[in-house]
C-alpha cells in the first residue's frame, strides 16, 4: 500500500478512532472506579467517625476510654488518624499523628459539613477526612467539640493505578482485535474495487470484451457506465473504419481515371510529365493502401480474447496464392503443427501472413517455406523465400518504409510495412533477414489455457 492508498487512509482513520475510543473508555473506567472507591472510603470514614464519637462520649473527659478497632491508629503515620478539637486546637489525637495535628479548620465548604474532603496530612501525605461538630457536657457546662477521622489518600491512588493497569491489560487485546477486524472489513469491503481493476486490465489487454463479473450494488452503476462507454467507443471505431473504407474506395475511381490520363500522356510522347504523375499516383496509392490496412487492424486491445488456428489459416492463404500469377509454379513447403493456436485476431493474422506470402510469391525463384515452432508460451513463425534480398540498404537491414526495395511492376512495395504496423499493434517486432534470401521471423503468444473455450464466437476463425 502506498501513501495515496484509500485502504491505508481508511485503516489509519479506523486505528485512530479505535485508539481514541479505547483511551476514553479506559480513562472513564478509572474515573468511575475512583469515584466508587471514594464513596466506599467515605462510608468507611463515617463508620470510623461514629466509633470515635461513641468512644469520646463514653469517656466524658478529654480522652478516649474505649479502644478503637483500627490498628493503624496506634502506628506513627500509619495511614488512619483521628483528632478531637475545640476552638481550633487539638485536645486529643491518635498516636498515628505523632507530633502533628490535622488542619481541619477552614477546609469545609458550606453545605458539605457531612461530606468528606481532602487536606494535607503529616509527612506531606494527602488525607481524606470527615469532620463534624458535636455537643457534649463538660465540667463547666455544655461544650462543642469537633471530631475528625482521616484516611491516607495514597491507598486510593495505589488502588486506582492497579485498576488502571488491569484495564490496560484488558483493553490492549480488545484494541488489537478491533484493528484486525477493521483491516478485515476494509479488505473485504474494497475487494470489489480490486476486481474492477482486474476486469478493466483484462479489457485493456483484450482478454475480454466487457466487464461481466457480478459486482455489488454500489459498483454496478460504475460498471454499467464503463461497459456503455466501451460500446460507444467500439461503435465510433467501427464508424471510423467504415468512413475510411468508403473514402479509400471513393478514391479508387479518380485514381483509375488519372492512371488512364497518364497512359494518354505517354502515348502523346510526354514521358517526363507522365513519369511525374505516375510517381505521385503511386505515392497516393501507397498511402491509401497503408491506411486501409491500419483501419482494418484490430490490435491486441480490440481482439478481446480472439484466437487463430495457424495451420488452417495458412492453408487457406496458400490455396489463394496458388491461383495467382507465378503461384502455381512455386514449391510451397509448410512445417506447421496442426494444434497451434495463437493469441491474435484472425483477420489481423490473415493480413500479416497474406502480405508475407504475397511478397514471397512475387520474388521467390522456386521455393517458399513456412515454419511454425513452439517456444515455451510463444510460437515462432517464419516465412522464407529463395529470391534476392532487399536493395537500398546494407545486408541484414530493413528497407525504408514506402521505398520500393523489391518492387515488381504494379506493386506498391508496402507489404512489409503493413506487416510491421500490424505486429506493432500487438507489441511484436519482426526480424527481417536478407542474406541471399528473404526471411521474416516473428514470435506470437500462444493461446492461454481456456481461451479457446471462452473466445467470442463472432471472431472465431474458420477453415474456409
Amino acid at each position: 500500500m502506498t501513501r495515496n492508498s484509500i485502504r491505508l487512509r481508511l485503516l489509519f482513520v479506523a486505528v485512530m478512532s479505535i485508539v481514541a475510543t479505547i483511551a476514553v473508555a479506559g480513562a472513564s473506567l478509572v474515573f468511575f472506579f475512583e469515584r466508587q472507591i471514594l464513596r466506599y472510603v467515605e462510608q468507611d470514614l463515617n463508620i470510623h467517625w461514629t466509633e470515635l464519637a461513641t468512644a469520646f462520649g463514653a469517656g466524658g473527659e478529654d480522652q478516649i476510654r474505649e479502644k478503637l478497632t483500627d490498628p493503624r491508629y496506634h502506628q506513627p503515620y500509619g495511614g488512619a488518624y483521628w483528632q478531637v478539637s475545640e476552638g481550633g486546637r487539638a485536645i486529643v489525637r491518635s498516636r498515628s499523628l505523632w507530633d502533628k495535628e490535622l488542619p481541619t479548620n477552614g477546609h469545609r465548604e458550606r453545605g458539605e459539613h457531612d461530606r468528606a474532603f481532602e487536606v494535607e496530612g503529616p509527612d506531606g501525605s494527602e488525607l481524606y477526612i470527615i469532620e463534624r461538630e458535636v455537643a457534649t457536657d463538660g465540667p463547666q457546662g455544655p461544650r462543642r467539640v469537633s471530631l475528625a477521622v482521616a484516611l491516607d489518600h495514597d491507598q486510593i491512588v495505589e488502588l486506582r493505578q492497579a485498576f488502571g493497569w488491569d484495564v490496560t491489560r484488558v483493553l490492549i487485546p480488545i484494541a488489537a482485535v478491533l484493528v484486525l477486524f477493521a483491516w478485515l472489513q476494509l479488505w473485504l469491503g474494497l475487494r470489489p474495487l480490486r476486481s474492477v481493476g482486474q476486469e478493466l486490465n483484462a479489457v485493456r489487454t483484450g482478454q475480454i470484451r466487457r466487464m461481466t463479473r457480478p459486482f455489488p450494488d454500489e459498483l454496478s452503476p460504475l460498471v454499467d457506465s464503463i461497459n456503455n462507454l466501451l460500446d460507444r467507443q467500439e461503435d465510433l471505431v467501427r464508424k471510423a473504419r467504415d468512413r475510411a473504407g468508403a473514402l479509400a474506395h471513393g478514391l479508387k475511381t479518380p485514381l483509375t481515371i488519372l492512371g488512364g490520363e497518364v497512359r494518354r500522356l505517354e502515348q502523346a510522347g510526354l514521358q517526363e510529365a507522365a513519369e511525374c504523375m505516375q510517381d505521385q499516383l503511386r505515392l497516393i496509392y501507397t498511402h491509401v493502401e497503408r491506411e486501409l490496412a491500419r483501419v482494418r487492424t484490430s490490435g491486441a486491445p480490440a481482439a478481446c480474447g480472439a484466437y487463430t488456428q495457424v495451420e488452417p489459416t495458412v492453408a487457406r492463404l496458400l490455396r489463394l496464392m496458388q491461383h495467382m500469377p507465378r503461384g502455381e509454379r512455386l514449391m510451397w513447403q509448410t512445417d506447421i503443427p496442426g494444434d497451434v493456436a495463437i493469441d491474435m485476431d484472425p483477420h489481423d493474422f490473415g493480413e500479416v501472413m497474406g502480405n508475407l506470402l504475397d511478397n514471397a510469391r512475387k520474388w521467390a525463384n522456386a521455393c517458399v517455406a513456412i515454419q511454425v515452432e513452439r517456444l515455451n508460451d510463444r510460437a515462432r513463425i517464419s516465412v522464407t523465400d529463395d529470391g534476392p534480398g532487399f536493395s537500398g540498404k546494407g545486408q541484414g537491414q530493413r528497407p525504408e518504409r514506402g521505398v520500393p526495395g523489391r518492387l515488381e511492376p504494379g506493386s506498391s512495395g508496402i507489404g512489409l510495412g503493413i506487416v510491421e504496423d500490424i505486429l506493432n499493434e500487438y507489441g511484436i517486432d519482426a526480424e527481417i533477414e536478407s542474406n541471399g534470401h528473404c526471411r521474416v521471423v516473428f514470435d506470437v503468444p500462444l493461446c492461454r489455457p481456456g481461451q479457446v473455450e471462452n473466445a467470442p464466437r463472432s471472431v472465431m476463425p474458420t477453415n474456409s
